[in-house]
C-alpha cells in the first residue's frame, strides 16, 4: 500500500521496490533534483530499503519526508519530470528489467494521484478512521 495523509492506494512491493530503484537513478542523475537535500536524504532512505522491508510492508516514506505542502509540489514535480526520464529510457529500462514504460507510469500517476488526494482516480481510497 502506499499511503500520504489521508488517502492510499494498493500497491505491491515490486512496484514500490522498483520505483525506490529508479527513482533514486533519476535524482542521481539530475542536477537539479540532486541538489535538493531532503530529497538526497530520500534517496539515501530508499536505497537502505531496497529488499530489507517484509513482504506486504515496502514502504517508500512520503510521510516522512514530505513534510510541508511545499515539499509536496516539489515532489509532484519530480514525478513528471521522472515520467519523462522513463519514457525516454524505455528501451534500456526493457532490456535491463523487461520493464515497460508504461507499467511503471501508472504506479507513478498513481503516486501523485494519491499525494493530490485525487479520489476520482480509480485506485485512490481515503484512509478510514
Amino acid at each position: 500500500m502506499f499511503s500520504f495523509r489521508g488517502h492510499w492506494a494498493h500497491a505491491h512491493n515490486v512496484q514500490q521496490e522498483t520505483f525506490m530503484a529508479l527513482a533514486a537513478m533519476y535524482v542521481e542523475a539530475d542536477p537539479t533534483y540532486r541538489a535538493v537535500p531532503w530529497l538526497r536524504e530520500w534517496q539515501a532512505f530508499w536505497l537502505q530499503s531496497l529488499g530489507r522491508q517484509a513482504n506486504g510492508l515496502s514502504h517508500i516514506g512520503a510521510d516522512e519526508y514530505l513534510t510541508d505542502d511545499g515539499r509536496v509540489t516539489h515532489f509532484r514535480e519530480f514525478l513528471r519530470d521522472y515520467e519523462s526520464w522513463l519514457v525516454a529510457s524505455e528501451g534500456p529500462l526493457h532490456t535491463a528489467a523487461g520493464l515497460s514504460a508504461e507499467k511503471l507510469l501508472d504506479f507513478t500517476r498513481t503516486i501523485d494521484a494519491v499525494l493530490a488526494g485525487d479520489e476520482t482516480h480509480p485506485d485512490v481510497q481515503p484512509v478510514q478512521h
